[in-house]
């Protein structure tokens, strides 16, 4: 079964809300205006489309000056407004606060503890570089945990959903900085957040993440699930300083005594169980990272790879070992599956050793 789609959650309930909100401000809001009109649009629309259009209605209805529109959407928030309903007030300063930096920026100090700005800091960022890094040099130390992971995840080079910001993916060091000071913090959100920034920047700048993550290394206060998770699509990758910082062997001397998985033919919806024999041929003990690579068909009928974890294990000389590892082939909210041969590898320390497949006869 498929999940209910997320746009679903932000409905007709979340938009009577802000009109009677935003509607009990002495201006020319129009609450029932405000919710026919996108009650109209929403059945079209994905979610950060609904979102936009929220944000965008609000500036059509409050008034032109951005500092007394602002007011109104800040007293909104602190009526209690939070989770999917004050995203669009994150929205609306995204949207229409760019030439108005100063003001918009420490609106997001306030609503980021509501709704992430994560999104909204993006377009300051590209357009008031300095100003907004100020303000981020601030945040870091800031005694809220949802101001400080700001900091670190709307300076992310790759935040999914986000527009893409010139000035990250040119010096990575914007967020490196701030990172820095971020890297041992109380929150576990927080830590959670500088290692998924430093996991994006891995994609583009590996050798500079496994340099950033060597020197905090001496730190021994440094969060070793943080460093993990940082890591973790260059242990993928088999990067060899991502291995070697994690204590994983870089050159894994092993014997593929067995890998097959079944059924051949299935359904969607259908799982697939791998097994394996490993035998190690080294001299000393391995510490050895698993995975396995499914190649999944494209609706072009190429194919592209992903990798899922698997295991990590220590074997002695000549120890062998037998593993087993049930995946369920189901449509996912970042993944659709179309039919045809789908291969698949077993990879250690990032290095294909062996190969299978499956083949995918019914989609619907």
């Amino acid at each position: 079964m498929m999940a209910e789609p997320l746009k679903n959650q932000f409905d007709s309930d979340v938009v009577r809300l802000l009109a009677e909100r935003f509607g009990a401000h002495p201006a020319e809001f129009d609450p029932d205006r405000f919710a026919s009109t996108l009650l109209d649009e929403f059945p079209a629309l994905e979610l950060k489309e609904r979102i936009n259009l929220v944000a965008d209605v609000l500036a059509e209805q409050l008034p032109d000056d951005y500092s007394e529109a602002l007011g109104i959407v800040m007293d909104v928030a602190a009526t209690g407004v939070d989770g999917f309903a004050a995203w669009p007030l994150c929205s609306f300063v995204e949207r229409h606060g760019v030439d108005h930096p100063e003001l918009s920026l420490l609106a997001m100090e306030s609503l980021t503890r509501r709704w992430s700005c994560e999104f909204a800091i993006r377009p300051f960022l590209d357009q008031h570089l300095e100003l907004t890094r100020t303000h981020l040099r601030r945040w870091v130390h800031h005694t809220d945990e949802a101001v400080r992971r700001l900091a670190s995840e709307g300076t992310r080079p790759r935040l999914p959903w986000g527009p893409r910001v010139q000035s990250l993916l040119a010096d990575p060091e914007i967020g490196v900085e701030l990172l820095t000071e971020l890297r041992n913090d109380d929150s576990e959100t927080v830590r959670r957040s500088v290692a998924n920034h430093l996991n994006d920047l891995s994609r583009a700048e590996p050798d500079r993440t496994v340099e950033v993550l060597t020197a905090w290394s001496d730190d021994p206060t440094i969060d070793p699930t943080m460093v993990r998770h940082a890591l973790r699509s260059l242990v993928k990758a088999g990067h060899p300083g991502a291995l070697s910082l994690l204590g994983f062997t870089t050159d894994a001397r092993v014997r593929i005594e067995s890998f097959a998985v079944t059924p051949r033919r299935i359904s969607l919806g259908s799982a697939i169980e791998m097994t394996t024999t490993i035998r190690s041929t080294g001299e000393t003990d391995q510490r050895l990272v698993v995975d396995f690579v499914i190649h999944h068909v494209t609706a072009a009928g190429s194919t592209s790879p992903k990798v899922f974890k698997w295991t990590n294990l220590t074997l002695a000389p000549g120890e062998s070992i037998d593993l087993t590892k049930a995946r369920k082939i189901q449509t996912a909210s970042t993944r659709r599956y179309h039919a045809g041969l789908h291969r698949i590898e077993l990879q250690i320390a990032g290095r294909p050793v062996a190969t299978s497949h499956f083949d995918l006869v019914d989609t619907s």
